[in-house]
C-alpha cells in the first residue's frame, strides 16, 4: 500500500485514505482493520508506534462520526519488553497494540508482532466475547510453537515483567500452569482502566448496539413527530419510539451479547424548536472473569 521508506506513522495516515474508502464502500461492514509495518529497515525506536497510535484513533473517530465504527490493532514495533510503554496512558480508546510474536519468526524478522492472529481472533468472537478465553481460544499452533515477546522467549521473560507488561495495557501470548497452548494475555485498549472502553469487547458490544439502534431508528429521520398542548412529546411517541429502541437490542439480548437494556424517552423536549429527538439507551454489559478466585480448606465432618 506504500513504500517501504515511510514511517508508520505516516503508512497509518495513508492507510485513512485506503482504509477509509474501503470502509465506506463496505458500507460499515467492516469492524476490525489492522496495519501491518514492514519497513525497509529494522525499528528499534517505539516513538513511531506511538505516532502510529495516534494516527489510527484519528480514522477511528472519523470513521464514528459517519456511522461506520472500527476496531484499529496494530503490531507493535521497536517495543522492548524491558523497557515497557504505558499503552493506557495514550488516550486511544478504538486502538490496540500486539507485541506478541512467534519466535520461528521473530528469528527471522525480530520486530515483528502478530497482529494477524490477534486481528483473526478478535473477528473470529462474539462481541461481548474476551479474546483471552482460556477454555475457547487456544491459540497454539502453525508458526506459534514459541510464543515471544521483543525476540525472546515467553518462557525467559519473568513473571514479574509480564505482569508489567499486562498492566500497561500491550497484548501477548502466555501460558497457564496445568493447560497446554498458548492464550491471549487480555484484550486492552490504549485508554486508561476506569474507561468504559477499556478493552476491545466493550468497544464491539457499544459498536454493535450503536449499528443497530441506527439501523431501526434510521427509517423515522424527517418523519412527523406529534407533541401535546403543551409542546411536549405524545405518549404515543414516546411509546413507538421506545418500542423500536427496545426491538433494536432484544437481538443482541436473546444472544447474551448484552446482559440488559432500557430505552427512555424524555416528554420534555421542545423538538418544535430544536428538530432534534433524544432517545436515551442505557446498557448493561456481560461481565469478565479476569480473576477467579476459590477459597479452599479442610472440613472435620465429626
Amino acid at each position: 500500500l506504500a513504500p517501504q521508506t515511510e514511517s508508520y506513522s505516516n503508512l497509518v495516515d495513508k492507510t485513512k485514505d485506503f482504509s477509509a474508502k474501503l470502509l465506506i464502500e463496505a458500507e460499515g461492514k467492516i469492524r476490525q482493520l489492522a496495519v501491518a509495518y514492514n519497513p525497509a529497515t529494522a525499528v528499534t525506536d517505539f516513538t513511531a508506534t506511538s505516532g502510529a497510535i495516534t494516527k489510527a484513533q484519528e480514522l477511528a473517530d472519523e470513521s464514528y462520526t459517519k456511522h461506520r465504527p472500527v476496531q484499529i490493532l496494530l503490531e507493535g514495533k521497536g517495543f522492548d519488553y524491558s523497557t515497557p510503554v504505558d499503552f493506557r496512558a495514550l488516550n486511544s480508546k478504538n486502538v490496540s497494540v500486539m507485541i506478541g510474536q512467534s519466535l520461528v519468526i521473530a528469528n527471522t524478522s525480530p520486530t515483528y508482532a502478530a497482529v494477524g492472529t490477534l486481528l483473526g481472533t478478535v473477528s473470529k468472537t462474539s462481541v461481548n466475547e474476551n479474546i483471552a478465553w482460556v477454555g475457547k481460544y487456544n491459540l497454539y499452533g502453525g508458526s506459534l510453537t514459541v510464543a515471544s515477546i521483543s525476540g525472546v522467549a515467553v518462557s525467559s521473560i519473568s513473571d514479574g515483567d509480564l505482569d508489567t507488561l499486562n498492566d500497561k495495557g500491550s497484548i501477548f501470548f502466555r501460558t497457564h500452569i496445568g493447560r497446554a497452548g498458548y492464550y491471549f494475555n487480555d484484550s486492552h485498549t490504549c485508554i486508561a482502566l476506569t474507561s468504559d472502553f477499556a478493552y476491545i469487547e466493550n468497544n464491539r458490544t457499544i459498536d454493535k448496539a450503536v449499528r443497530e439502534i441506527r439501523i431501526v431508528l434510521l427509517p423515522r429521520l424527517n418523519s412527523t413527530v406529534l407533541v401535546d398542548g403543551d409542546g411536549k412529546l405524545s405518549p404515543e411517541v414516546i411509546k413507538s419510539y421506545e418500542s423500536d429502541g427496545r426491538r433494536a437490542l432484544e437481538q443482541m439480548l436473546k444472544s447474551e451479547e448484552v446482559s440488559d437494556f432500557d430505552v427512555l424517552v424524555d416528554p420534555d423536549q421542545n423538538i418544535l424548536s430544536t428538530s432534534e429527538l433524544l432517545v436515551d439507551f442505557e446498557l448493561i454489559p456481560t461481565g469478565t472473569a479476569r480473576k477467579i478466585k476459590a477459597t479452599v480448606g479442610f472440613v472435620n465432618p465429626f
